[in-house]
């Protein structure tokens, strides 16, 4: 099958997959470094992207030996190339669907992020222990008509042409196969999704419009119910009067009602509540439907960030789906060539399958990148702050603004590992805006 090329055709595909490895490899270090020393860049999707780098990581070391061992196939080289590539190639795929799997659960099923992280130790096992079965297996297998079966696959070492079927079987099939499911769940999730962003566009049009109903936020593990009741203040002698605080208090004119404000905080299943009351001096007596049309406004705001959150995270994962495509788009039409035309290869496909295979990491990186753009500016201002000596721990916005290097690159401290972490699920719904940290999931009034 070799003879089809020639040598200067060989040593193109040589240099073009460890010159994409070396991309890769290096996407995949940055990827796996910023994830483990920032907390800035921890929202929920780039959870899969870091353990699939590791995946990308292996591959490249497969693709970096790219032709060196093709005829040498009893060598631990070979068998080595051989068992990377087939466990760690198709491993990208699945975690592509891992993430859409993640879509599916937090659409029909409800799932917050707390939820999603358990999901992490199937996502793991399943992603990398499917493919080790037939990984491992492959290298002891050989028979006299065959040969080995990790042996000259043109690009690399890997499932010989004499073991054709195989290639579809353990490795080409189960892609496809995930790339399918992955495909259907978006598919499905996309009707639901718009739908609710139809709804949200037609707040404005119409008052009487009834709330959309809201997809689960996957970025918040905490809920709190704030309750607002209004009173005559003296109809409530039990309420704090802060008037009393002051001076001139025989000055102070009486407030004409109180308002309450109490909360009920859900964490890990407990529920802690509390109240305080405040008198406010007004001329305008509060009536139900202004009580009523502020809390429908409230209802909407907290619709349209959980629709947005679950949105954002859905635009994320198709666009690792469209990296997923151009990967083995190429890769597959050219094994399909090698299955119909027997014995024959095409060079533009053996190239093209060069170019794209080794990339998954590099591509990974960009969207990585481009989903959290913002933690990636911080961080690269940091380095460089810190490179000119300058502080970085002062925001060159001002005091109110919220200053996101205190999740940047840098290792955290134990104490505020609960609450950088929590922090990061609203990250990817924020996209350039963020409330203040201090306040967390809990209600002002101002």
């Amino acid at each position: 099958m070799a003879g089809d090329l020639t040598e200067g055709e060989f040593e193109a595909i040589t240099i073009i997959e460890r010159v994409g490895s070396v991309f890769s490899l290096l996407g995949s270090l940055f990827v796996i470094i910023t994830f483990s020393f920032s907390k800035a860049f921890h929202k929920p999707i780039n959870r899969l992207v870091f353990y699939a780098s590791f995946g990308n990581m292996m591959t490249n070391v497969g693709a970096l030996m790219s032709r060196e061992y093709v005829m040498q196939v009893d060598s631990v080289g070979c068998q080595l190339q051989g068992f990377l590539i087939q466990m760690f190639l198709p491993a990208d795929a699945f975690w592509t669907l891992a993430m859409a799997f993640n879509v599916y659960l937090t659409f029909y099923h409800k799932f917050d992020a707390r939820r999603l992280r358990k999901m992490e130790v199937w996502y793991l096992l399943l992603c990398y222990g499917i493919p080790f079965v037939p990984a491992i297996t492959y290298v002891f297998v050989r028979t006299e008509s065959a040969g080995r079966m990790y042996g000259n696959a043109t690009l690399w070492c890997w499932v010989s042409s004499g073991w054709d079927v195989f290639r579809i079987a353990t490795f080409y099939g189960p892609v496809w196969v995930a790339i399918f499911i992955t495909m259907f769940i978006y598919i499905r999730a996309g009707g639901e999704i718009y739908k609710k962003r139809q709804q949200l566009r037609n707040f404005g049009a119409s008052s009487s419009a009834h709330d959309p109903e809201p997809l689960t936020d996957p970025f918040s593990s905490k809920t709190t119910e704030v309750t607002v009741t209004t009173e005559s203040a003296e109809q409530g002698p039990s309420g704090i009067d802060l008037a009393l605080l002051g001076k001139n208090i025989h000055n102070q004119p009486k407030a004409a009602y109180s308002v309450t404000i109490s909360s009920d905080n859900k964490e890990n299943g407990q529920s802690q509540q509390g109240g305080i009351r405040f008198p406010f001096q007004s001329n305008v007596p509060p009536t139900p439907s202004t009580a009523r049309a502020r809390l429908k406004s409230q209802k909407r705001k907290a619709n349209f960030e959980a629709n947005n959150a679950a949105w954002s995270y859905t635009k994320c994962a198709l666009l690792f789906f469209t990296a997923l495509l151009v990967t083995w788009i190429p890769s597959s039409a050219n094994r399909v060539f090698g299955l119909v035309n027997a014995n024959k290869i095409e060079a533009s496909l053996e190239i093209m399958s060069a170019i794209v295979l080794p990339l998954q990491g590099f591509w990974n990186m960009i969207i990585y990148m481009v989903t959290s753009w913002e933690a990636v500016k911080i961080t690269f201002s940091d380095l460089a702050a810190t490179m000119a000596g300058r502080d970085t721990r002062t925001s060159q916005f001002g005091r109110d603004h919220q200053d996101k290097r205190n999740l940047a690159f840098r290792l955290p401290s134990r104490n505020s590992r609960k609450y950088l972490e929590s922090e990061s699920m609203t990250e990817l719904a924020l996209e350039g805006g963020a409330s203040d940290p201090k306040q967390g999931n809990k209600g002002l009034a101002v």
